[in-house]
This record gives C-alpha cells, structure tokens and sequence, in this order.
C-alpha cells in the first residue's frame, strides 16, 4: 500500500509525500504506482519550473519507495491551486483504489517541529 501524506504546518501546506509500494502490480510494472509518481513528479515541476518557487527540496528514495517534494508555508494563492488539484487526484485516486493508497494528514506544530498523524 502507498501512503500519500499531506504535511500540514498551521493551516498551510507544506509538503506532500509518497511511501510504499501500491502492490497493484509488480514493481516496474504497476500503473497505480506509476500515476502516484507522475502527480508528484509535476506538483515539483510545477512549483520549480512554472511557478519559480524558491526553497522547494525533494527526496527520492527508490529503494523504499519513497518520495517528497517541500516548500515553505507561505501563502501564494498559485501555490494553493497547484497543491490542491493534486491532492484532488490523489484523493481521486484513493477513492478508485482504496486497498492500495491511503491518504494521511500530518500536522507539524509550528514551533517546536512535533508532528501528529490523522487518517
């Protein structure tokens, strides 16, 4: 199963990240994972090449199918809509295929870095 996390600090999205294998299908053929990658893939571009965000970082880890793209809390109602209509897609997606993605919101309190995870 993959997680797709939304990371939260106060109201703001500030991060999304992706964690697991879907098990949809074997690895390297698996289109659910694939979509997952995509949509990550462009909300980095999106923020780096079409909207010029500074201070985006990434990670990617294939050993343990992970992946993160972070950017400040700042609001930029542009930034919004980008981060929205993927996490639309994400939901979508989770909806079509509940035994393989979960969606989970973690909060990072503002000030002292802790976090708390809801389903």
């Amino acid at each position: 199963m993959t997680e797709i996390r939304i990371i939260l600090r106060g109201e703001n999205v500030c991060g999304l990240e992706l964690s697991g294998h879907t098990g949809y299908e074997e690895r390297g053929k698996d289109i659910l994972c694939a979509a997952l990658s995509t949509l990550i893939q462009t909300l980095e571009i999106g923020l780096t090449e079409v909207l010029l965000i500074e201070g985006v970082s990434s990670k990617v880890d294939e050993e343990s199918a992970y992946m993160g793209v972070f950017w400040g809390p700042k609001k930029n109602s542009r930034v919004d809509d980008l981060v929205n209509t993927i996490i639309a897609a994400f939901r979508s997606i989770e909806n079509s295929y509940p035994k393989h993605t979960r969606f989970v919101e973690v909060k990072v309190n503002e000030n002292d870095q802790s976090s708390a995870v809801r389903s």
